[in-house]
């Protein structure tokens, strides 16, 4: 009876393998089989075989005989590492030089060898797969180049909107100043040396604003110097600048400790004449406006902290006030764009710093501006 049997069974068998072939011949996936630790060429199914760029003629070949350009491109290597682990090897978008109507072409593929083994551990097939992922690739590269295009368009109008902010107080300072002397007929030699000097550091500023922002644009990313600044003229300067721009002379400033901080002077210009200009403005209402300035070492930070006594912000604005073109409901009779925080805010994020603050209507606002200690 088994007589009978084993024959019809081995009959079965081979139907039943040449019925899996025809089904992966026929597949528009690309597929090969080695069954030898030569890596020979046991199938390879049209798909595959357009890929290779040959015929049924590599059937029953080992790899490196009838692909040398396997063995340059590490294929070969690849295919016995396989073979002697039993570890299967995936990879995807990999390069590949194809031969395409006599030329060569660079097409990627997702690429898994997946090793067959028994149940002693052996390899006895490895089964490859190839999927050509080359037009999904140019057409993600496409889309990354359109969304690379959106963002620096983006950051272009950010730029434009920064810029006109930035060199609107110095433009201020230098047009008060000109305008001062226009109408004075008579003015002292003392007088003269104070307002040139306030018009030709405005227009200093607003040299450094432009050569930085130009910089920016060329880049496109922040790259700042990591020189030692020391802040106590800068701040000095800003306070005397903020003082004319928002007619607040009887402001009184209170500077305690100013730590260095290592970094580009423009970039803390710009930080510091944020803060500071709206703790004068929003203070100078007030019959006695006062404004601190503190610095301490805290945990690896360097903090900065500008107090004023203006008009606060009100509580559920707090957060608000760092988004574009965002003001306060209370400001209205302030000058003002709403760029200012918004701008500080990415400024200190590119410096792995941060800024917060606190406030209270009427009380005043307190401005931290936390800088990295290298």
């Amino acid at each position: 009876m088994l007589t009978v049997i084993l024959p019809r069974l081995s009959v079965y068998m081979k139907r039943y393998e040449n019925f899996i072939l025809e089904i992966l011949r026929q597949s528009r996936g690309a597929t090969a089989i080695y069954d030898t630790a030569g890596i020979r060429i046991a199938f390879a199914n049209n798909a595959m075989r357009e890929i290779w760029g040959c015929g049924e003629e590599v059937i029953g070949q080992c790899v490196d005989s009838v692909f040398p350009e396997f063995i340059e491109q590490g294929f070969s290597e690849i295919l016995k590492s396989v073979w002697t682990t039993g570890q299967t090897y995936e990879v995807k978008a990999y390069p590949t030089n194809v031969m395409i109507n006599g030329d060569v072409e660079v097409k990627y593929f997702d690429f898994i060898y997946q090793a067959i083994v028994n149940e002693e551990g052996s390899t006895t097939a490895i089964v490859q797969t190839a999927t050509d992922v080359s037009l999904r690739l140019h057409a993600l590269e496409k889309v990354e180049e359109q969304d690379a295009i959106l963002t620096f368009n983006k950051e272009l109008e950010v730029l434009t909107r920064t810029l006109s902010h930035d060199l609107k107080n110095p433009l201020s300072i230098a047009k008060m100043g000109a305008q001062y002397l226009q109408t004075k007929h008579v003015v002292n030699e003392l007088e003269l040396q104070k307002w040139t000097t306030i018009i030709l550091d405005a227009l200093t500023s607003i040299e450094h604003i432009i050569a930085h922002k130009i910089q920016l644009n060329q880049t496109r990313m922040l790259q700042y110097d990591n020189a030692v600044i020391l802040l106590e003229k800068i701040i000095q300067k800003i306070c005397a600048e903020s003082q004319t721009l928002y007619h607040s002379e009887n402001c009184v400033f209170k500077i305690g400790q100013l730590e260095s901080l290592y970094g580009n002077e423009d970039v803390f210009y710009q930080i510091f004449f944020n803060v500071i200009g709206n703790a004068v403005k929003y203070s100078s209402q007030r019959n006695k406006p006062m404004v601190e300035i503190n610095s301490s070492r805290r945990q690896g930070f360097i903090v900065y902290t500008v107090q004023d006594n203006g008009i606060g912000i009100p509580e559920m604005e707090q957060t608000a006030v760092f988004q574009q073109f965002h003001r306060a409901e209370n400001t209205g009779g302030f000058p003002g764009t709403g760029v200012g925080l918004c701008v500080v805010k990415k400024i200190m994020e590119r410096l792995k710093g941060k800024i917060t603050l606190s406030s209270e209507v009427n009380k005043g606002t307190t401005v931290e501006l936390i800088f990295p200690d290298p």
